[in-house]
């Protein structure tokens, strides 16, 4: 019977399992978590070589279907998986059947993960690596919030009249990351409704502090506005640096002085 269950356990019947308790999901760009890692034993005794984990997110990106090498190239879009951080825990050691053993562990949220907005996903992995066996995973999935400056950034567009009306996670070539999050803004109030279509933004940090990249599109009339859309002139790229230490008033006159600069 022994021999059995090992036999079971190599291919993960019966075998060590894990687990997370996190004491929140919702967490703020630039936040510590604290989670404690439980790790149970199964129906026989195993070693344990390494905890792992990680934060991912996803994306949408490009698949090649065909080599270079083939005739033709063929492309498919597609959710991608992009690992934001990875860390391990030291321990090694056995895990006797039925054994529960507990560890903490902390890491950050990076500065650059996406918000938990649009159709995107921020989840924790774990992992067991046990030899000669199935190893055993778990993950758990996480709401990712703004921090103070980003959400104050939100906050000084609504005010200026502009709204969130669609938030993406797409590859992006020469970047930091695979991806941006692409955030589209549109007027719903106020004298931008006359001037704007909408605002696409992107958000990014450096040194000097949150950059904002942003694509604006103007409003127009008639066959001049068809025209000026089909060949992007009613579209002007933009740039804005919100410093580190802004306040959300500051912060709010940055935005108003730039969007009426663009009128």
């Amino acid at each position: 019977m022994g021999w059995f269950k090992k036999a079971l356990a190599k291919v993960g019947v019966g075998s060590a399992e894990i687990a997370f308790v996190l004491p929140k999901t919702s967490f703020a760009l630039g936040e510590s978590i604290s989670a404690t890692v439980l790790v149970t034993g199964g129906n026989t005794r195993q070693q344990i070589d390494t905890l792992s984990f990680e934060l991912r997110c996803d994306y949408m990106g490009w698949e090649q279907l065909r080599s270079n090498g083939e005739q033709g190239q063929k492309r498919q879009k597609r959710r991608m998986t992009h690992s934001l951080v990875k860390w391990r825990l030291p321990d090694t050691f056995a895990l006797e059947a039925g054994e529960q053993r507990q560890f903490d562990t902390q890491f950050q949220i990076p500065l650059d993960t996406p918000l938990s907005m649009g159709d995107g996903k921020i989840w924790m992995v774990g992992n067991l690596d046990i030899p000669m066996a199935k190893d055993a995973s778990c993950e758990v999935f996480l709401t990712v919030t703004p921090d103070a400056l980003l959400n104050a950034v939100f906050d000084g567009f609504e005010q200026a009249g502009l709204r969130i009306e669609k938030v993406s996670n797409q590859d992006v070539e020469l970047a930091s990351l695979p991806f941006e999050q692409r955030m589209t803004l549109v007027p719903v109030s106020g004298r931008l409704m006359e001037s704007l279509r909408r605002v696409e933004l992107v958000a990014s940090r450096d040194t000097e502090g949150l950059q904002l990249a942003l694509m604006l599109s103007r409003q127009g009339e008639g066959v001049g506005d068809a025209l000026g859309r089909l060949v992007g002139a009613n579209k002007v790229k933009r740039a804005l640096t919100i410093p580190h230490d802004a306040s959300p008033v500051q912060i709010t006159k940055h935005i108003e002085a730039f969007l009426d600069k663009i009128e």
